[in-house]
């Protein structure tokens, strides 16, 4: 039985240890998948060196560097691009992460403020014989909405 009652502490904890756990189960996938991508962006420039030496022109440099970096980007997938994702979105997530804490501890207080003075409202309606939850005096409320 799965509880539903999740802070949001520990709901960041459950998903960082799924994204560990998955990055690790698909660690055979990922590596099967850079070799096949890496074996094509090979396969491609070599096609494009020999279509320009079958011609007898010049080897077109800037025309592979589009597919020589994206061979590059395949190869170290796990280094560069998802090591550059998690370095930017990390202080994006320690700064949410404190805006939580900050958020969960005002309401909190606030809660507790509450419970205080709900506490506190049965002994001022003994007192003073009247239960006004708005704060202002009889009447009034009424009047300013031309309820007379």
């Amino acid at each position: 039985m799965v509880l539903l009652s999740l802070s949001f502490d520990s709901l960041h904890g459950i998903l960082r240890r799924l994204y560990d756990e998955m990055t690790e189960l698909c660690q055979p996938m990922m590596t099967l998948a850079t070799a096949i991508a890496a074996l094509g962006a090979l396969f491609y420039i070599a096609y494009r060196v020999w279509q320009s030496l079958s011609r007898a022109e010049p080897v077109d440099v800037f025309g592979m560097l589009r597919p020589f970096c994206l061979g590059i980007c395949i190869l170290f997938f796990d280094v560069i691009v998802l090591g550059s994702l998690n370095g930017i979105l990390s202080p994006v997530v320690q700064g949410t992460g404190a805006m939580l804490h900050d958020q969960t501890f005002d309401v909190r207080k606030f809660q507790e403020e509450k419970d205080r003075l709900l506490a506190e409202m049965p002994l001022k309606v003994a007192v003073t014989g009247e239960f006004n939850p708005n704060g202002r005096g009889a009447g009034e409320g009424d009047r300013r909405h031309g309820l007379e």
